[in-house]
């Protein structure tokens, strides 16, 4: 008898591992999780010049102007695209409905370490919701919504260096990560879609001892929105950022000098806008890419330095030249970008041709030019052009090689009033490499 309930019992015992097992199996059909990942290197030559001519004082006395110069030759990675690794996954909740999520880290493949500030998942940590019919909802590190409607217009995107728009001449207004974000993008709706993003902070930290009281509040904030269009041949993208610092502190302290407690109110404030309107062409033998846009306001304010979204692209090697050295100046060790008032108008104009079954040629010119409304800054112009030219040829479905060049010329020029020269500036890119998606 014990021995025939011991069978039975053995019997239980496998038909639950059985059950679970079937549970399993089919909560595995429902959640899908997939590792991925892009490996980019090659050998690249880097060269960057910039020249300060003679400065001639009043009277005629001349000084010496100078030069730096910063070269580089040998392995280099990310020049295509930057080298990542993710897992991203979904599942299946009903009614069209999905959960997801995407964890993604950059690295250098020369090194292995970490890359954005050696995080974890620089790139992107996103957790979400997605339907067919409404859209996509998600939380965390991720992009602009510029880096979903115009990044991807221009023929390099924004790989390859100064080639690229946002190491070119846009800088981060074309595409930028945001920190604890809201993210929404839309369905398609007859080749139109939208987004809109927000991150911000909303904190108060409050204080009272027996001699001082203080209260400070944050509501800095950086909205992103942005609408594409794609259809047929046709593809157009046009993007706004706008960051709004906002801090102020109150309250009172006591003032051993007059012997009284004084009261105190400072507010700290700024808006930056940043925003682009890009638009393609495919003719079939060739494609055309155009693109402009536009930064007002200073790129040093806290919202904006907090997300590291102050970039300018190659400007920002003439940027140093117009720093403000006076005591008395509230613009003091601010040079024309970090000030308010900073104005950057930027230009592309590039062409794309396949040549055979799995080879691109790739082409474009970008420009810009730049100043400082503020009279202190008044006389200070810049003037930027890079020229790129690229080659990609697929040798499989995850495999390809490029090469690619680039050659950017700039200039900032200085009224006589300030008794300097004017600086000029060289940068040039050449590169070949290889890339693997897996």
């Amino acid at each position: 008898m014990k021995f025939v309930n011991g069978v039975f019992n053995m019997k239980k015992a496998l038909q639950s591992i059985v059950l679970l097992g079937a549970a399993t199996g089919v909560a595995q059909a429902a959640t899908s999780v997939t590792l991925y990942g892009l490996v980019d290197g090659g050998i690249g030559y880097t060269k960057t010049k910039i020249t300060e001519s003679d400065i001639v004082h009043d009277g005629g006395h001349r000084h010496s102007g100078s030069w730096s110069e910063k070269r580089n030759i040998g392995m280099t990675n990310g020049i295509l695209n930057g080298n990542r690794w993710g897992l991203k996954g979904s599942e299946d909740l009903g009614n069209g409905t999905s959960a997801i999520f995407q964890v993604e880290s950059g690295f250098d493949l020369g090194t292995g370490e970490s890359k954005q500030g050696k995080r974890l998942f620089g790139r992107k940590a996103i957790i979400g919701l997605t339907g067919e019919s409404w859209g996509t909802l998600t939380l965390g590190r991720q992009y602009n919504v510029a880096d979903d409607v115009v990044s991807g217009i221009d023929p390099f995107g924004t790989g390859v260096g100064q080639a690229g728009v946002a190491d070119g001449a846009f800088g981060d207004s074309v595409s930028a990560r945001m920190n604890n974000s809201i993210k929404y993008l839309s369905p398609e709706f007859g080749g139109f879609k939208f987004g809109l993003a927000y991150s911000g902070t909303h904190d108060k930290n409050s204080s009272e001892k027996r001699d001082e009281k203080s209260d400070k509040r944050d509501t800095s904030n950086w909205i992103s929105a942005g609408l594409g269009f794609e259809n047929g041949p046709v593809s157009v993208g046009v993007s706004y950022d706008r960051f709004r610092t906002d801090v102020r502190s109150s309250g009172y302290n006591y003032d051993l000098d007059q012997h009284k407690y004084v009261d105190f109110d400072t507010k700290t404030s700024s808006t930056t806008h940043m925003w682009n309107l890009f638009g393609a062409y495919d003719f079939e033998v060739v494609k055309l890419h155009l693109g402009y846009g536009q930064i007002r306001g200073s790129v040093a304010g806290k919202a904006i330095t907090e997300a590291q979204a102050g970039g300018i692209g190659l400007n920002s090697a003439l940027a140093g030249y117009t720093t403000i050295f006076k005591a008395r100046s509230k613009f003091n060790g601010l040079n024309y970008a970090e000030a308010p008032g900073f104005r950057q108008q930027s230009w592309m104009v590039g062409l794309s041709a396949p040549v055979g079954d799995a080879g691109t040629v790739l082409f474009s010119y970008q420009g810009n030019t730049s100043k400082n409304t503020n009279n202190e800054y008044d006389g200070m112009k810049g003037k930027l052009s890079i020229f790129s030219v690229g080659y990609v040829q697929g040798l499989s479905k995850r495999t390809r090689v490029y090469a690619a060049a680039s050659y950017g010329v700039g200039k900032m020029k200085f009224d006589e009033k300030y008794h300097r020269g004017n600086v000029k500036l060289k940068s040039t890119l050449i590169g070949v490499g290889l890339q693997h998606r897996f």
